[in-house]
C-alpha cells in the first residue's frame, strides 16, 4: 500500500489538523506541505520577534496562542543584527558594519542586499569603520537640482560621516520590500533618517542603491498593488514607478495633503492600507504620552479629503519597523478590534537608552513602560501591555512579522 503524505489529505482535514496544533508545530506541519496545499490553512496573525538571551537565539511570540518560544537565530543575518524592516514574512537586518541582509525567520533562508556604497557618493573609509556621504550630489538628486531648497542653503555642503555602527542607528530608518520577496527576486525601498529624507531603491537585477528625488522627504512606506507608496513628512501620499529603461524611481502624488501635515517632530506617521483599499495614516504622538498616543486619518477617494476616524471596525493595525499591516479581527478573533499594536521603532533612541540604562537620566527621566510593545485602543484612548509576553529584552527593538514560506 502506497504511503499517504499530508498533501494527499483533504483540504478541510489538513486545516483541522493544523488548527489544533500549537504555534511552532503549525509551522512544522505547514513546512511539510506543498505551496498549493498550504492555501487551505488559516493564515497566521502577526508574530513578534524579540531578542533572545544569547546572540545565537531569538524569541518568537504568537498572538494567537499567547505563548513564546526560543528559537535558533539564522547566522549571519539574524545574529547581533538589528531589524530595520519586515515585509511579506521576510526581515531586513543590519549589522555593526552597515551591511544589510534579507532573512526569513521561519525557513532560515537569507541573502545579501546591495552594499550601501553602491550609492556613488557614499564611500567607506579604509577598513570600513566609517562611511562618508558627499552632500552636494545627494542634495542635487533629492531636490532635482534646486539647491536653494536645501534647508541649510547657502552653507557649504561638505561631507557627512557616520561610524559603521551608527549606520543602522542614525542613517537607515526602514527598509520596505516588494510582495513575495526572496534573495534574487525583490525590490527594496530604503528610507533614510529624517535629516536626509530621501529614499533609495534597489532591485535584485540592478544590484545597487539609487537615491530618488523627494522634496518633502519620505517618512514611511508600504508596497501595495505592485507599487511602493509613501507618505511625506508633510502628509502627502505618493506612488512610485520604476523607469524600465534607466531603472530610476520617480513619484506621483496620489492624495491631497493631510490637514496641517502634522509636524514630524510632534507626530510620527505610518502608512497603511485597509482591506477595502482605503489609504490610512496612523499618527503617533512623538512625546510618548499614554493618552491620545495614536490618531487615525483615512483618505476618502470620493471627496479627496483626509478624515479622522475613531473607529476602524473589525480591524487591528500593526505598526513599527515593519511595513504597516491591517488585519481582520473577524478572521482572527484573538486580536482586539479597533486597536493599534505597536513596537518601538526608534532604533537610535533605543540604542541610547541601552547605553544609558543605569544612568540617572534613564532612571529618572525616561519611562520605558508600554514603550517597547503595547496595544492602543483608538476608541478608549488607552494603552495596555500584553501580559503573556512577560519581561523581555528591549535591544535590539522587536518587530512584527507574518510567518511565511516561499
Amino acid at each position: 500500500m502506497a504511503a499517504i503524505g499530508f498533501s494527499d489529505l483533504q483540504p478541510d482535514l489538513m486545516a483541522k489538523i493544523h488548527d489544533n496544533l500549537c504555534f511552532l508545530d503549525r509551522l512544522a506541519f505547514a513546512a511539510t506541505l506543498s505551496a498549493p496545499s498550504r492555501n487551505a490553512l488559516k493564515p497566521e496573525p502577526p508574530w513578534l520577534l524579540l531578542p533572545g538571551d544569547t546572540p545565537d537565539t531569538a524569541r518568537v511570540f504568537s498572538l494567537a496562542d499567547r505563548r513564546s518560544a526560543t528559537v535558533r537565530a539564522p547566522d549571519p543575518a539574524m545574529r547581533d543584527h538589528v531589524i530595520i524592516g519586515s515585509s511579506g514574512g521576510w526581515l531586513v537586518t543590519a549589522d555593526e558594519r552597515g551591511r544589510m541582509r534579507l532573512a526569513n525567520p521561519v525557513t532560515g533562508e537569507q541573502g545579501d542586499l546591495p552594499a550601501i556604497t553602491t550609492i556613488p557618493f557614499l564611500n567607506a573609509t579604509p577598513g570600513g569603520h566609517h562611511f562618508v556621504l558627499t552632500m552636494e550630489p545627494f542634495v542635487q538628486i533629492r531636490y532635482r537640482g534646486e539647491l536653494e531648497s536645501w534647508p541649510l542653503s547657502p552653507h557649504p555642503y561638505g561631507t557627512f560621516t557616520h561610524t559603521a555602527g551608527d549606520m543602522r542607528r542614525w542613517f537607515y530608518r526602514k527598509v520596505v520590500l516588494s510582495a513575495s520577496p526572496r534573495p534574487g527576486d525583490y525590490a527594496a525601498m530604503l528610507l533614510l533618517d529624517n535629516y536626509f529624507g530621501a529614499p533609495a531603491f534597489a532591485t535584485a537585477e540592478d544590484g545597487r542603491w539609487r537615491i530618488a528625488p523627494s522634496r518633502d522627504g519620505v517618512e514611511d512606506a508600504i508596497h501595495h498593488k505592485g507599487k511602493f507608496f509613501s507618505v511625506t513628512y508633510t502628509g502627502t501620499v505618493e506612488a512610485w514607478e520604476r523607469d524600465g529603461v534607466h531603472g530610476e524611481f520617480t513619484s506621483k502624488v496620489v492624495t491631497t495633503r493631510m490637514p496641517k501635515g502634522r509636524d514630524h517632530r510632534q507626530f510620527s506617521k505610518y502608512l497603511a492600507v485597509a482591506p477595502d483599499g482605503r489609504l490610512m495614516i496612523v499618527l503617533k504622538n512623538a512625546k510618548g504620552v499614554k493618552k491620545d498616543l495614536f490618531e487615525l486619518q483615512v483618505f476618502v477617494e470620493k471627496t479627496r479629503r483626509w478624515e479622522a476616524a475613531e473607529d476602524i471596525g473589525d480591524l487591528a493595525i500593526f505598526v513599527g519597523i515593519n511595513s504597516s499591516l491591517c488585519v481582520s479581527t473577524t478572521k482572527h478573533p484573538e486580536l482586539k478590534a479597533g486597536c493599534v499594536y505597536y513596537t518601538d521603532d526608534k532604533i537610535g533612541k533605543a540604542s541610547l537608552r541601552r547605553d544609558a540604562k543605569w544612568s540617572s537620566w534613564h532612571l529618572h527621566g525616561d519611562d520605558d513602560s508600554n514603550r517597547n510593545v503595547a496595544v492602543y485602543s483608538l476608541k478608549d484612548g488607552t494603552a495596555e501591555s500584553i501580559p503573556e509576553l512577560g519581561e523581555h529584552l528591549s535591544w535590539p527593538p522587536p518587530a512584527w512579522f507574518i510567518p511565511s514560506f516561499p
